[in-house]
């Protein structure tokens, strides 16, 4: 009876693991015939995709040349450390003055201990060094005063290298104004400098007095740059955005190859210039293509020469935004350089040349307004304006000198934001102008300063 049983139990689980087998068989048939299905419908996608590309190649056939937005790949060779083959070597020069003589003896050997023979050679080295850090030279002047009968009141000779009521020598100051206008080191760290080289406490109010110090006697100075850059007969005109107490202002550069001269106004129009110039007729002004300076030209009667660098920019600016100017940013870039290879000497018959060259683009046709606004300002209203510098070796085909002298008042403004008050402005027009016009003629700033300011008190 218990054989019967088990025997009875063993067929039901078969019977039920057949039945399951059964069914994964019918799931796994109907699993194929889909995969079937989709592998069907695949196939006949891909023989579908292949007609399709037959009939592409039979009409577009292949060709050699690689498109010009596709580059090749560059091997990038690592370069080597150090001057490349060739380079002339650079070695500091004997200076031409010797402050002290240190001779340097030696008895026994380094290396062993031994003694050492009689001296056999002397060996020069030259070492140049600053000066130890140092306390500053405080000076008790003892002035003589004594009564002028004839001018019937008391009299005192001038305390030299010092201003007027200044509480600091002028050396002093003139590395101030240096450090903070020269160099546009922050007031914070010129303070830290003072005292970490020459052991001086100074605040920031007393640095500011004296930057207004030290302007104010540069007041006559500045007179006559004013006149010399009115009298040059070239000079190179530019402009930036200024803030004065956190409202809108320019300030502009005047300036040629020994004169700078920086003037900050409310306005960005021709008034600015044309109050400092005044009649300026068969003299050129350099500079962009700003509406101002066509008005400077038509009341001053100056002659205008427009900055090559930027036409170019401006060109290759249009061509990223409408295909049909990269054609005209080629061609003036073709021009400019046909242009300067003429070295201030073309002809008029080269001159001619490069106007025709000018024409030919005026009179190309294009569709957008940006476009057409462009050749019409370059080639037509200022073609008169273009080529100036190829016939006279004084003047400049581009703005540079302007723009780099604009810089220096840049990196002023990202530390200081502008100026806080008008007085401010007035004082760092002055300095700039100093500093940059003994620059501009290779003198030393701080000694040509201090020229600048005894020759005013001679």
């Amino acid at each position: 009876m218990e054989v019967w049983m088990e025997s009875r139990d063993i067929i039901k689980n078969l019977q039920e693991q057949n039945k399951k087998l059964l069914e994964e068989n019918k799931k796994l048939r109907r699993e194929n015939k889909n995969l079937k299905d989709e592998l069907k419908k695949l196939q006949k996608e891909i023989k579908k995709i292949q007609r399709e590309f037959e009939k592409y190649k039979a009409k577009y056939p292949a060709t050699d040349f690689i498109p010009d937005f596709i580059k090749e790949p560059v091997k990038h060779r690592r370069k080597k450390n150090g001057q490349k083959k060739g380079h002339k070597g650079y070695t500091r020069k004997i200076p031409e003055r010797i402050d002290v003589v240190k001779p340097l003896t030696i008895e026994k050997c380094p290396y062993c201990g031994n003694e050492l023979s009689e001296v056999q050679e002397i060996r020069k080295r030259y070492v140049e060094d600053i000066p130890e850090i140092s306390n500053t030279i405080i000076t008790e002047y003892q002035i003589e005063r004594r009564y002028c009968k004839h001018c019937k009141k008391m009299v005192e000779p001038e305390i030299p290298d010092a201003l007027p009521n200044a509480r600091f020598g002028l050396r002093l100051m003139l590395l101030i104004v240096f450090l903070k206008v020269g160099l546009a080191l922050p007031v914070e760290k010129i303070t830290f400098l003072l005292k970490t080289q020459y052991n001086l406490k100074i605040s920031k109010g007393e640095i500011i007095k004296i930057l207004k110090q030290v302007a104010k006697a540069f007041g006559p100075y500045y007179k006559e740059l004013k006149h010399k850059i009115k009298e040059a007969r070239v000079k190179h005109i530019d402009e930036t955005g200024w803030r004065i107490d956190g409202k809108n202002h320019w300030l502009w550069v005047l300036i040629n190859k020994e004169v700078a001269l920086y003037i900050i106004r409310k306005k960005r129009n021709y008034e600015v210039p044309a109050k400092v110039l005044g009649k300026q007729k068969g003299k050129v002004v350099i500079s962009d293509r700003l509406s101002a300076y066509n008005h400077l030209e038509k009341h001053t009667g100056c002659l205008q020469q427009k900055c090559w660098v930027h036409i170019l920019r401006d060109s290759k600016d249009l061509a990223k935004h409408y295909k049909e100017a990269e054609v005209i940013h080629k061609r003036l870039k073709s021009i400019y350089k046909q242009a300067k290879s003429y070295n201030h000497k073309a002809t008029d018959e080269e001159l001619n040349k490069l106007l025709a060259r000018i024409d030919k683009i005026s009179q190309m046709k294009f569709k957008h307004s940006e476009v057409r606004k462009f050749v019409k300002s370059v080639c037509i209203k200022h073609r008169e304006n273009l080529f100036r510098f190829t016939q006279d070796k004084e003047i400049d085909g581009d703005n540079n000198l302007a723009e780099r002298a604009i810089r220096k008042a840049v990196i002023i403004r990202k530390i200081s934001n502008g100026n806080r008050s008008k007085n401010g402005a007035r004082f760092l027009e002055i300095l700039l102008s100093v500093i940059e016009t003994l620059k501009l003629q290779g003198i030393n700033s701080i000694e040509g300063m201090k020229n600048i300011i005894q020759a005013s008190y001679e």
